[in-house]
C-alpha cells in the first residue's frame, strides 16, 4: 500500500487558485446560457405579441365593415328591396297593433292599442286561437 504523501503547499495553492477560476467559468457559462434562453423566450413573446396585434386590428376593420354594411342593409329600403330579391313581403304593423315600452318592461299608459287589448281581454272569457270554434254538440268528454 501506498503512504499518503504531502501535498506541498505550491501544489495546494495551485490546486485552490485552479477551482476558483474553475467556479467563475462555470457561473459566466450558465450565466451565458440563461441570458440566451431568456433572451430567446423574450424574441418569442415579442413576436407572438405582434402576431396578436396584427390579428387584433384586421378583427377590428372586419368588425368596421360589417357593421357599415348592418347599418346600411337594415334601412327600410334595402330591407324590403331584400324581402322582394328573397321572394317575401312584410307588412309594417298598424299604429293600433304598436305598444311602446319602457327600459324596465312596463307598457307606457295612455296608448290606444293597450286599451284595445284590455278591452279584448275583458270581453273574451277564454283565448282564442284563431282556429275554428267547435260547436257545443260536437264536443267529446274525456274522462
Amino acid at each position: 500500500m501506498r503512504k499518503n504523501r504531502k501535498i506541498s503547499k505550491r501544489m495546494s495553492r495551485v490546486t485552490a487558485h485552479t477551482m476558483h477560476i474553475g467556479a467563475i467559468i462555470l457561473t459566466v457559462f450558465v450565466m451565458v446560457v440563461l441570458n440566451l434562453m431568456a433572451s430567446s423566450s423574450c424574441s418569442q413573446l415579442t413576436k407572438s405579441i405582434a402576431d396578436k396585434e396584427m390579428e387584433l386590428a384586421s378583427e377590428k376593420t372586419e368588425l368596421e365593415k360589417n357593421i357599415i354594411n348592418w347599418d346600411a342593409e337594415k334601412s327600410s329600403v334595402n330591407l324590403d328591396r331584400a324581402l322582394v330579391s328573397r321572394g317575401m313581403s312584410m307588412n309594417y304593423p298598424r299604429p293600433s297593433q304598436i305598444v311602446q315600452m319602457s327600459s324596465s318592461g312596463k307598457v307606457l299608459p295612455g296608448q290606444n292599442s293597450v286599451a284595445i287589448l284590455r278591452r279584448r281581454k275583458k270581453d273574451s272569457a277564454t283565448a282564442n286561437y284563431g282556429g275554428s270554434r267547435v260547436r257545443p254538440e260536437n264536443r267529446r268528454v274525456i274522462r
